[in-house]
């Protein structure tokens, strides 16, 4: 989804609704926009919630994340993950903004371990023991690999660490974002596409 989702919706304005509920979600307007979207699909309202709590978001992505960057493609992913799993918020259990704030809390701590394990197989690759006439290649080689993937979006990047570093199978991802396999599938072989492009010194 990356960076381009957050400025979409930045650039559109929700039209209004009739839409009125009784009870605890009528004083409760993000649990108005769940339910639309749970129940319709409702992009208007999926705008408008963009729009009241993108920085509540952002700010919290921030805060765990430490870096602009990331916090950025997280709280583009939280709010994918908003539109998917709508119907998971439970007006009954909990206000929805702190449904929300729960979603965008796992989802950042969740790329701060996946950065964390990245960063620790570096680190392993870079103790190696390496033989003398190895060691150029190798470490140009690790270099180049590292710089290529930095160049990936945050989405690219967390697909490929979960199932190269992280030992997850295609189902396995599926399964935890909640999306078909085949759409898995077709997003892997798009970031190593990608990645290879990358490390070919090619545009993304």
């Amino acid at each position: 989804m990356g960076r381009r989702f957050g400025r979409g919706i930045a650039a559109r304005r929700a039209a209004p609704s009739s839409y009125g509920p009784s009870g605890a979600r009528a004083r409760d307007p993000e649990a108005q926009l769940l339910l639309r979207i749970a129940e319709n699909r409702d992009e208007a309202a999926l705008i408008a919630l963009y729009e009241s709590i993108s920085a509540a978001v952002y700010a919290c992505c921030l805060r765990i994340l430490r870096d602009a960057d990331e916090a950025k493609d997280a709280t583009s992913e939280a709010f994918w993950r908003l539109w998917t799993r709508a119907d998971r918020y439970d007006p009954e259990r909990c206000s929805a903004m702190a449904w929300i704030m729960t979603v965008t809390r796992r989802l950042a701590l969740d790329r701060r371990r996946s950065i964390q394990r990245r960063g620790n197989v570096l680190v392993q690759v870079q103790q190696e023991p390496i033989e003398s006439e190895d060691v150029f290649s190798r470490e140009d080689a690790r270099i180049e690999i590292e710089a290529a993937f930095e160049r990936l979006s945050g989405a690219d990047r967390r697909l490929l660490e979960s199932a190269y570093f992280e030992g997850l199978s295609g189902a396995d991802i599926a399964a935890r974002d909640d999306v078909p396999l085949g759409t898995v599938k077709s997003r892997m072989r798009a970031a190593m596409r990608r990645l290879r492009m990358a490390l070919n010194g090619g545009l993304l």
